[in-house]
């Protein structure tokens, strides 16, 4: 009788049995990780066609460029983009070997540093960003309203501020 009951719980992680049953937030999730794989495919497809860096540099690239003096500490990027601080070190390590940006550290704290976007960096996201806004606004004005978009955004915007409070 306890094998059975083992059997039963390793439906799941928390020990609940597994529940076949349309579950509307799994499918929400389901479908949120699918239109993100296909809108990003989507991206680095357009980006390579026009051959031109990846996505992820341009990530790095927007939210730099976005900050006041186009300069932003490496936490405050890594945060921006949901990326842990050493995977987004070595992407900026690419980018400043390309010359797209350059480090710069703080004359109080040695400790904190800066990504700087440098002039070609400008140039390259200049190049960059139509391309992106361009898909962006083909995948999304094919599927949603200005209405839906903005609904969908505030729906995720909500997700995002209970996972990050939690």
């Amino acid at each position: 009788m306890a094998a059975t009951a083992k059997r039963e719980a390793k439906g799941s992680r928390n020990g609940a049995k597994a529940d076949s049953a349309p579950d509307p937030h799994r499918e929400a999730w389901t479908a949120l990780c699918r239109a993100h794989a296909g809108v990003a495919g989507r991206l680095q497809e357009a980006l390579t066609d026009a051959g031109l860096p990846p996505l992820a540099w341009y990530e790095v690239l927007d939210t730099v460029a976005g900050a006041h003096d186009q300069r932003l500490k490496m936490g405050d990027i890594a945060s921006a983009l949901v990326i842990s601080r050493g995977g987004l070190t070595k992407l900026v390590d690419r980018l400043v070997k390309a010359g797209l940006l350059e480090r710069a550290f703080c004359a109080e704290d040695r400790r904190v540093s800066y990504a700087v976007l440098t002039p070609s960096g400008r140039e390259v996201f200049a190049e960059m960003q139509p391309i992106v806004v361009g898909e962006l606004r083909a995948a999304f004005t094919k599927s949603l309203s200005t209405r839906q978009a903005a609904a969908l955004r505030d729906s995720l915007v909500k997700v995002n501020v209970t996972t990050c409070s939690a």
